[in-house]
């Protein structure tokens, strides 16, 4: 597992497309029956909120952060496991939505594609940029459905944010202040079509012959 908390704190697979300014999502192709299962029965145990089936799928020390020893008590320590309203659900709900890229049968997936597929941080910052996960994303003049207008729009853009722009609420980003990367269109774009290269990421490895959730974390 070592060696793989290594690679997925690159962020990224390094892109040979210099200059890429967009990061299509690839083809989630899985050709394995038992990863295939595997994800299958995770979509469902989250849309039914099924805590005692994702508890029997985690790796013993799973890493939910960077600062701590990681383990099934700390997943729940993190992830406010006591609570009917555990953010866990929303977050691998949109993880698994977005995706991850062909599986190369090597016991090791991870997703989503935006971590995985980074064109590199020497080309874009993973703490200044992020992706648009969308196609026709509108950007707007102002944070606000009802009063702003629509100045452009994203297409699985790589985009400049500005984060003291970005408007909060309860301290959670809603609207990304964005901006092109040849700087002719920037606005506010909404959350949920917008996600960082650093931002949530989960990895699923076999484990004693089973497919374990053994990193789920975000963050530097």
């Amino acid at each position: 597992m070592k060696k793989h908390i290594l690679l997925i704190s690159l962020f990224f697979i390094v892109n040979s497309m210099f200059g890429q300014e967009k990061l299509i999502p690839p083809k989630m192709e899985i050709k394995d029956s038992v990863l295939n299962e595997f994800i299958t029965n995770l979509k469902n145990a989250v849309k039914n909120k099924d805590k005692e089936y994702i508890i029997s799928i985690l790796s013993s020390d799973i890493l939910v952060s960077h600062g701590g020893n990681g383990g099934v008590e700390e997943f729940k320590t993190h992830w406010d496991w006591s609570s009917d309203d555990s953010s866990f659900w929303s977050t691998m709900d949109k993880l698994l939505q977005l995706g991850g890229e062909k599986y190369r049968g090597d016991g090791f997936y991870s997703i989503p594609y935006v971590s995985t597929n980074w064109p590199g941080d020497e080309l874009y910052s993973v703490f200044e940029h992020m992706a648009i996960t969308g196609s026709n994303v509108n950007v707007r003049n102002n944070p606000d459905l009802k009063t702003s207008e629509v100045v452009g729009q994203f297409s699985y853009d790589i985009v400049k944010v500005d984060y003291e722009k970005t408007m909060r609420i309860f301290d959670e980003p809603v609207w990304y202040y964005a901006e092109s990367l040849d700087g002719t269109l920037k606005g506010y774009v909404y959350w949920d079509y917008i996600w960082s290269p650093v931002g949530y990421r989960a990895s699923f490895e076999i484990i004693d012959n089973e497919w374990k959730i053994s990193i789920l974390v975000a963050g530097d």
